[in-house]
């Protein structure tokens, strides 16, 4: 069935060992078990594991990627959603979802939108993404509405939902102040930029808000002595024992997360979209001519002092390799655009010719250089 998928999970409260780490490697027969991590990669087949149990014995995150179509991404929650009235506006019964456990205050966040194959970004650095999307867990348990509510429009503009008919009433502040997760996030949803600033003007400033650390030492004073005494004899007859998760979730089960600010959603999903393709374009010739800046900087830099770049460009040729072949052969066109007109004007190819006559052998750094325009025979030859 599958051209191409990636099966990852996370624990990060603590190691997960004895019997579930059992379950853990039954749950593929091929893939990468640790205390921390799973991780298998399909060409054919699919998994078959039971993905909620195994966030239940002990892994916090998931991500489950397929570029016929999934980006499944589901979060433990040892304490449940810290605020639930706030969450609500977000959830639904298909792309959002909240699963509670069925004993106790836990539960599982889904994210799960539709999409049809060919729609996924195939090349994306599934692995790369995972790292980046694990901080959502600590924001979504601080009480962080923004991964919910990029989540639900992620689920709004799937193939199983109308965007003419969806309005997601709540809008939480801070949309043009997302983090690096929030960020990766939005990226694996495919919202581009353009949605989301037309979210942001929607969204309240986040200013006055503060995301505080958590107060363990005002807690920890609240704990008896023998219960303390407890978790410290857990740590020591155990290497890999669990007690920070016991910790973690005594906590969270006491600490109350401040109430995220937000604001009355006046717009459909569809007009979002439609005012995100006006932005996107705004927001594009605002980067090309940001980077035309930086590009006439760096260009200024390199006429005021070619040596440096020479320099560079006879580092990366000691390498010898393709790719630093065609990173030297750049960095001279650079040079040839910077000095262009001044007295040194001929002095990137009159280097890239001595490059060639001191490597003859080198026909891939020859092939770099004449990519980029230089060693052209001369007339008559």
């Amino acid at each position: 069935m599958s051209e191409y998928q990636v099966i990852l999970f996370r624990a990060i409260d603590g190691q997960v060992t004895g019997p579930d780490l059992e379950f853990m490697r039954k749950q593929s027969s091929r893939a990468d078990v640790t205390s921390t991590s799973f991780r298998n990669e399909y060409h054919y087949g699919d998994f078959n594991g039971d993905a909620l149990e195994m966030l239940r014995r002990g892994y916090d995150f998931h991500l489950h990627y397929a570029d016929f179509g999934i980006a499944t991404v589901m979060i433990r929650l040892p304490a449940g959603l810290p605020d639930p009235k706030a969450a609500e506006p977000f959830l639904d019964d298909e792309c959002v979802q909240y699963i509670p456990d069925k004993q106790g205050n836990g539960g599982i966040l889904r994210f799960e939108p539709a999409y049809e194959a060919g729609m996924l970004d195939a090349g994306m650095d599934v692995d790369g993404t995972f790292e980046n999307l694990l901080p959502l867990r600590k924001e979504i348990m601080d009480g962080d509405l923004r991964p919910l509510y990029l989540a639900r429009v992620g689920g709004a503009i799937d193939i199983n939902h109308d965007a003419e008919e969806e309005l997601i009433e709540t809008v939480p502040a801070g949309l043009s102040q997302l983090t690096k997760a929030q960020t990766a996030l939005s990226e694996l949803y495919m919202l581009g930029d353009g949605l989301v600033a037309a979210a942001a003007q929607e969204s309240p400033d986040l200013k006055g808000s503060k995301s505080a650390a958590p107060d363990y030492r005002s807690w920890l004073k609240s704990i008896s002595a023998d219960q303390k005494d407890g978790w410290l004899e857990g740590i020591l007859l155990e290497a890999n024992s669990r007690v920070r998760a016991e910790m973690l979730l005594q906590f969270r089960s006491a600490y109350s997360a401040p109430s995220w600010p937000t604001a009355q959603g006046k717009k459909s999903v569809a007009q979002l979209l439609e005012g995100g393709e006006k932005l996107e374009k705004e927001i594009k010739q605002q980067r090309a001519k940001a980077a035309e800046q930086k590009r006439l900087e760096k260009l200024k830099k390199m006429a005021a002092d070619p040596t440096k770049t020479l320099q560079q460009v006879d580092e990366l040729v000691r390498v010898r390799s393709m790719d630093t072949y065609e990173s030297a052969a750049s960095l001279l066109s650079d040079l040839r655009s910077a000095t262009m007109g001044k007295k040194n004007g001929h002095l990137a190819e009159g280097y890239a010719q001595m490059l060639r006559d001191q490597n003859p052998t080198l026909t891939r750094l020859t092939q770099a250089l004449r990519q980029k325009g230089f060693l052209k025979e001369k007339p008559g030859k």
